[in-house]
Formats: C-alpha cells, sequence, structure tokens
C-alpha cells in the first residue's frame, strides 16, 4: 500500500494512479533508447570481415553507443577494416565475438617483403593468445651463414631497390644458433608471429610476408560478465555503451519498461 503524506482520505481509484505513476516514472529517454536498441541490434560486416558486434564501433559500421572506446573500427572502401591499438595501425581479419579474440596483421607490412618496422602490443584492452610467439628478424648480415642456416633465410628489398641479406628465428620455437646472429647482423626487430602449420610452411619456403600476413591472434577485454547478462533471455538486451562517459549500458526492446539495473562492481 502506498501511504501518501495528508490529506489522509482519497478516492481509492486516485490513490491508485498516484501510487503508480510514483512506482514507474515515465523516462523521457525511452524513445533514445528504444532507437538505440534498433541500432544495436544485430552485426555490421565490413568487406569479407562478418559478425561486427559490441564492443566494435566505427562511424561508417555502427554508431560508438553500441560499443566502447578503444575499439573503433575503420572500414576501407567497404573492403576491409582496421584498428588502431596504441599507435599501430592493424587489419582486422577475423572477429570471434564467443571467446573473444579477433585475428590482426601488422597494416605496415601488407605490401611489402621488407618488415623494417618492430611491432608489439602494450595495451590493457588487447592480449596476445597463447599461440602468438616472436619472430626475430636479422637484417644485412656479414658473413656466410647460408649453409647453417639453410630454410631460415629469406629475400628482402629495402625500400631503396638494395638487396639485404635476411635471416629470421622464431623465440623459443627454432634453431638456438639464431640468437648468435645479433652480432653479426647490423639490425634486428621482432614481430608476433603465429607459427600454425600453414605459417611454418611459408618460413620454410622463405615466404616471410606470405607468412606476416596471416596475422595474429590477440583476446580483447570488455564487459564480458555484464554484457552476458544483458543479453541473456531474461533480459533480451543488447550490449552498448553511454557515448559520453562510456559506461556499460544495455539497451532493450522498445516497450520495455521494466529494466534491470547493472553495477558497475560486475
Amino acid at each position: 500500500m502506498c501511504h501518501l503524506f495528508p490529506p489522509p482520505i482519497l478516492n481509492p481509484i486516485l490513490t491508485f494512479v498516484v501510487c503508480i505513476l510514483i512506482a514507474v516514472p515515465a523516462s523521457q529517454g525511452d524513445g533514445d533508447v528504444d532507437e538505440q536498441y534498433k541500432s544495436c541490434n544485430g552485426s555490421q560486416s565490413c568487406g569479407n570481415l562478418q559478425y561486427i558486434r559490441y564492443p566494435f564501433w566505427g562511424n561508417n559500421i555502427r554508431p560508438q553507443y553500441c560499443g566502447r572506446q578503444g575499439f573503433e573500427l575503420q572500414c576501407l572502401d567497404n573492403d576491409y577494416a582496421t584498428i588502431l591499438i596504441g599507435h599501430q595501425s592493424f587489419r582486422v581479419l577475423e572477429i570471434n565475438n564467443t571467446h573473444p579474440i579477433m585475428r590482426i596483421v601488422i597494416a605496415d607490412y601488407l605490401g611489402r617483403d621488407c618488415p623494417l618496422r618492430e611491432s608489439s602490443i602494450s595495451d590493457p584492452l588487447f592480449n596476445y593468445t597463447e599461440k602468438v610467439r616472436n619472430l626475430s628478424l636479422f637484417y644485412d648480415c656479414s658473413g656466410d651463414f647460408s649453409s647453417q642456416l639453410g630454410k631460415n633465410s629469406y629475400s628482402c628489398t629495402s625500400e631503396g631497390g638494395v638487396g639485404i641479406r635476411s635471416f629470421y628465428t622464431i623465440d623459443n620455437y627454432d634453431d638456438s644458433r639464431l640468437h648468435n646472429l645479433s652480432n653479426s647482423c647490423s639490425r634486428v626487430i621482432k614481430v608476433p608471429i603465429q607459427p600454425t602449420r600453414p605459417n611454418i610452411r611459408y618460413l620454410t619456403d622463405g615466404k616471410l610476408i606470405e607468412a606476416l600476413n596471416q596475422g595474429f591472434e590477440v583476446r580483447y577485454v570488455a564487459d564480458d560478465m555484464r554484457c552476458s547478462t544483458c543479453t541473456s533471455s531474461q533480459s533480451g538486451g543488447i550490449c552498448g555503451s553511454n557515448q559520453s562517459s562510456d559506461e556499460f549500458s544495455c539497451f532493450y526492446p522498445p516497450g520495455m519498461h521494466l529494466r534491470p539495473a547493472f553495477s558497475h562492481s560486475l
């Protein structure tokens, strides 16, 4: 029973109506929330990249409130998507929304046969999976290592068109003798690689760029627990965020007014 301040005697019907209005106030933003639900419901694509969902967004893909900061995608010519992690651009090859894992490739390496820029990921939102290793690249090495390196050499041409004597090793994976090359080479850089069977075959054939273009996996960090609760059969919501504060938001189907609240501690 709803107890109101005096006057103590009110028409029973009026009392009931007032209690309902107090218990379930009208939300001025319900129309906006319904529109957000419609915009974020379902998944989008960019070229061959399918099933783009929360926490990803992009100006030409889906609104920012459908995702979170740090997960912005750029869809270029509706052909492929890129993401900025730290200060480096990566092309997104695949998104697995279930685990959640994405496969990416360093954008700078595409179309080149001589990677000269070291790459690493240091971002709290992205972590290498356990399958990823460091590939050490040795450039402009002196001496004749062909007899002892064999399959570990590859062809590399500098931007000036000059051929560079180059070798590689997968850290904690290949011949330990290659680590001694650092003293005989002018430059050594490290890049991430996933040593799958096809990639090992590429490297064995001296096809370094083909191996790098297969990309590597990173695990992305989002509000998985709150998102799972939001999208459960009981809630039926769509995961998103407050565009101003970037706090997690759950958008519910139009007409659903009794909406569960989400604790920030989840």
